[in-house]
This record gives C-alpha cells, sequence and structure tokens, in this order.
C-alpha cells in the first residue's frame, strides 16, 4: 500500500509539473530574460550619453554659423575653414532633435522592458495561449530589434560627431575671435 502512495505522488508530481507554464515555456522565459538583459544594456549606454551637452553643442555650432556668416566674406573660403564649417554642418544636421531623441529613447526602453517584464509574468501565470505567446513575443523581439538598431546607430554617430565637435569648433571660435577684432568694412 505504502509503494501505491509513493507511487500516487509521485505521478501526481509529474502531472503537475508538466502542466506548470513556466516549465512548458523555459524557452520563451528564457528568451524574455535575454531581451531584459538587452534593455539594461541600453539602458546603461543611454544613462552614458549627455544628451543635454549634445545639445549645447548643436546650440554653439549654430551661433557660430550665424557669427561666421555676419562676419566672414572672402572671395573664395580657405579650404580648412570649409573643412571646419562642414564638420559643424554636419554635428547640426546629426544632432538636430537631440532631445527628442532623448525623450523617445528613454520612453521605448522604458515601455519594452514593461511589456516583456509583463509577457513573463503573463507566460509563468498560464494567462495567454501558446498562440497569444508566440504573437505578442514575436512582437516585442521586433520592437526592441528596431530600438536596439536605432539607439546604437544614434549612440555611435553622437560619438563620431563629439570627435568632430572638439577638432573643429575651437578652430572656428578662434576664427571668430580675429573676425570679431578685424576692422569692419562699411
Amino acid at each position: 500500500m505504502k509503494k501505491i502512495i509513493v507511487f500516487s505522488l509521485f505521478i501526481g508530481a509529474l502531472v503537475l509539473s508538466s502542466c506548470d507554464p513556466a516549465s512548458k515555456y523555459a524557452t520563451e522565459i528564457s528568451k524574455i530574460d535575454s531581451c531584459l538583459t538587452i534593455l539594461d544594456s541600453l539602458q546603461s549606454d543611454y544613462d552614458g550619453i549627455e544628451f543635454d551637452s549634445l545639445q549645447g553643442m548643436v546650440d554653439h555650432v549654430l551661433r557660430n554659423e550665424d557669427t561666421i556668416k555676419k562676419y566672414y566674406h572672402p572671395d573664395t573660403l580657405s579650404m580648412e575653414i570649409g573643412t571646419r564649417m562642414n564638420d559643424c554642418k554636419g554635428i547640426r544636421k546629426t544632432l538636430k532633435g537631440v532631445g527628442t531623441k532623448k525623450e523617445n529613447f528613454a520612453a521605448e526602453i522604458s515601455d519594452l522592458k514593461v511589456q516583456f517584464e509583463s509577457l513573463k509574468t503573463d507566460i509563468s501565470e498560464g494567462v495567454l495561449s501558446e498562440e497569444q505567446i508566440n504573437e505578442y513575443l514575436a512582437r516585442e523581439l521586433f520592437d526592441l530589434n528596431i530600438l536596439h538598431v536605432t539607439f546604437d546607430d544614434f549612440n555611435a554617430m553622437q560619438k563620431i560627431q563629439k570627435k568632430y565637435y572638439y577638432a573643429s569648433v575651437p578652430y572656428i571660435d578662434r576664427l571668430i575671435v580675429e573676425l570679431k577684432s578685424a576692422p569692419q568694412e562699411d
């Protein structure tokens, strides 16, 4: 009799564990955990970007462009000034709307984190059908991929533009000081 009870308990435990949604969808949950790790990494990279400084760079370049237009009127443009001004133009164009990008990236990272955590909870609690799990997970993976690509592109681009800024803007600043101190023609 004792053997029958132990055997029944063993079979019961097997049946219960095979019905556990977390066990059944361990692969999907593992995928979600990997996605949450990626989002944590993106958040860390995001936190390392000095968005206010980037906006300050854009503002500085805009002021310099206006000042150059006002004070610099040569017949020909030197190659050095042209190159430096092109660098500044690139900074202005590629970092345009940096405040909006800051807000959009923060919102998207936060939203996706909530979505993946909710999906993980729903899967673990057995709330969703297999079809829903596959559909929702595919959608969130697609959104994460888009965020990852766009954020990585922006992050790489802002690093490059900072190098251009620190190489070219001081040159233009010195030129502006010279132009302002030179006698002006009427």
